[in-house]
């Protein structure tokens, strides 16, 4: 019973330390390779996911307070990564669309996210792979409540990797 524990206990400390080499080396891809800091770039992500929208959604998708998510956008924006559009029906709401360039960075920060977890991958066998792919569905569609969570959870996901018919989160 106390190997089972300590087992168990195992298993969940290595799992950590297999999500902060995830979230380093992403993390340390889009800063050296984009120079982007983690929320920046969680933001543009997120208008690259919903173009037009106004930064309170992107504030609730990164979790930073509204005023925080504006002073990364205006930084995005003087880069010329962002454009900020007033809204219609409310001349004080803005809507957030990447330019240009803020696609292109977009796609260079997917890029760099996939390298990532392919390299990770790469000297698994198939079966393995497999067999994390399923207990990795499990943990995320027991542990992440759909609607907020599943989208700040999914917040710097590749659509063209997943998307709802096969997400583990957000299907029912």
């Amino acid at each position: 019973m106390a190997e089972a524990a300590h087992d168990s206990a195992h298993t969940a400390n290595i799992l950590g330390a297999l999500a902060v080499l995830i979230q380093d080396r992403v993390e340390g891809a889009w800063q050296s390779s984009l120079d982007l800091s983690p929320m920046a770039a969680a933001a543009l992500m997120q208008i690259e996911g919903e173009p037009g929208c106004p930064i309170e959604l992107v504030a609730g998708r990164i979790g930073l307070t509204h005023s925080a998510t504006v002073r990364v956008i205006d930084k995005l924006a003087e880069r010329g990564l962002v454009e900020k559009d007033r809204a219609r029906k409310d001349a004080r709401a803005q809507s957030l669309t990447l330019s240009k360039t803020g696609k292109r960075v977009a796609q260079q920060l997917h890029e760099a996210r996939n390298q990532v977890t392919d390299d990770l991958l790469a000297g698994l066998a198939p079966a393995q792979r497999a067999a994390l792919e399923q207990a990795i569905r499990a943990i995320l569609h027991r542990c992440v409540e759909p609607g907020r969570e599943a989208d700040v959870t999914c917040r710097v996901c590749d659509d063209r990797r997943c998307s709802p018919e096969i997400c583990p989160i957000r299907v029912v």
